[in-house]
């Protein structure tokens, strides 16, 4: 027998009971594979359950012909809405009840060029929704509206049947949530000529298409837990220990280094450490544009809206992005059935903004809402944390800086102030007082 031979029977008799022993295990890894996908397919159907469940309603904001408040009402109104936040405290409520945080939504629409704002809610929490609003705007009206979207059909192949076509996209922010976008702090002048409302640049594109045509933006918001602050303060620290490490580089003595940081260093790092300390809320940032074929503009669909976002870009800034919008190229992987996979994300688009849909948080929930031409593996990075700062910039009522007429629906008659008695909680008996006028109307219709 050979040399070679004689090692590999030697070899074979020492590994050889170890190499059985451990495919004798082979089940293990599968029990673990099994294991977890049966735990995230199960707490997903608990949560469907859960989302299934809640009772939403939609309320409009009627705006007066004057609003002489500025953004800060509304991030008032955002920090009062982030104390609604609402998630899973013990085993029962996360296995059993299947609780997840409640979003809500906040919409602007046009339709044809009359413009509309709305507040999607929980219908439990409408009442202290409503107390929410009157409180920071107390000359706006706030009524119950029938849901805007079902003015157009739920299926692409009925949109294209009525003639019609559609883009959709979503916006996502470059760096880092720690990173802030400018906000409407810096558009405030104390002279009111100097003043600008940020809100004015998206009020003049929705108010810029045609009769025919609908333009829809939508912020789905969910208060967020305090994980995004501290990846930021991570962040922070990043920054300062590159300023800790250049200032050795240059010959200082290890604890006794003088810091020395360039203005827009240090400006950067203050802006950071402001941005993080005020309640941020997971959102989403969608738009749709319908029009008929003939007229159809994709360039405004396209860079419309985005124009109206590119005024925040500061330390951070929006940008497209390209997993989920409507716009599908043959250079963009797998680089096959184009036609396919632009209609896939389409109908996608069109479900998400109907449903108001934030990314599933399961692996599995992701991949059951997937199908062959549109794979929804990644749609968790869509969303990103926004804090009411932001977001308060970005949607609020606008002010008297805006333009307003004739493209808003507005009140008439100035309140004088909210109705009297309205109830501060969305369950039980309601306290007496005055009803809110065209509410009863509302939901006798809501009834039937």
């Amino acid at each position: 027998m050979l040399f070679s031979e004689t090692l590999g029977v030697v070899a074979w008799e020492f590994f050889g009971p170890v190499i059985r022993f451990f495919i004798g295990l082979w089940w293990i890894p599968v029990l673990i594979v099994v294991a977890v996908l049966t735990h995230d397919l199960f707490l997903f159907w608990r949560q469907s359950i859960f989302r299934k469940k809640i009772v939403w309603t939609l309320l409009e904001i009627l705006i007066p012909r004057e609003i002489r408040k500025s953004p800060k009402a509304m991030e008032q109104l955002l920090e009062q809405l982030a104390s609604l936040r609402n998630s899973p405290s013990d085993w029962h409520e996360k296995y059993v009840k299947g609780e997840v945080t409640r979003p809500f939504s906040l919409e602007a629409v046009s339709f044809g060029g009359e413009i509309h704002f709305y507040i999607r809610a929980p219908a439990a929490q409408r009442n202290i929704v409503e107390s929410f609003l009157y409180s920071n705007y107390k000359d706006i009206e706030v009524v119950e509206a029938a849901d805007y979207v079902d003015r157009l059909p739920s299926e692409t192949r009925e949109l294209y049947s009525a003639g019609m076509d559609m883009f959709g996209m979503e916006l996502k922010l470059k760096k880092d949530a720690a990173y802030p976008l400018r906000t409407y702090i810096v558009f405030e002048s104390i002279e009111e000529e100097k003043a600008l409302d940020p809100m004015s640049t998206l009020v003049e594109e929705l108010s810029r298409i045609k009769k025919e045509e609908h333009l829809w933006v939508q912020l789905v918001i969910r208060p967020a837990d305090t994980e995004w602050q501290k990846r930021g303060q991570a962040v922070v620290k990043e920054l300062k220990e590159k300023s800790i490490s250049k200032a050795k580089v240059a010959g200082d003595i290890e604890g006794l280094a003088t810091i020395t940081r360039s203005p827009g260093e240090t400006a950067m790092l203050e802006a950071i450490e402001k941005n993080l300390i005020k309640p941020g809320f997971d959102t989403i940032i969608r738009s749709m544009y319908f029009a008929p074929r003939a007229s159809f503009n994709l360039q405004f669909a396209q860079r419309g809206v985005r124009s109206a976002f590119n005024q925040y870009a500061g330390l951070n800034r929006f940008s497209y992005n390209l997993r989920v919008w409507t716009l599908v190229k043959w250079v963009m992987f797998p680089y096959i059935f184009i036609r396919r996979r632009a209609e896939a994300r389409k109908q996608n688009m069109l479900h998400s903004y109907r449903t108001r849909a934030m990314p599933e948080e399961r692996w599995i929930g992701r991949f059951l809402n997937s199908n062959l031409f549109f794979w929804n593996s990644r749609s968790k990075s869509v969303a990103f944390v926004l804090n009411t700062e932001a977001l308060a910039t970005i949607f609020h009522p606008p002010s008297f800086l805006v333009l307003t007429a004739p493209f808003i629906k507005q009140v008439e008659a100035k309140r004088l102030g909210p109705p009297a008695g309205l109830p501060i909680f969305g369950e039980g008996e309601e306290l007496p007082g005055l009803a809110i006028p065209g509410q009863a109307g509302a939901e006798k219709s809501g009834r039937e």
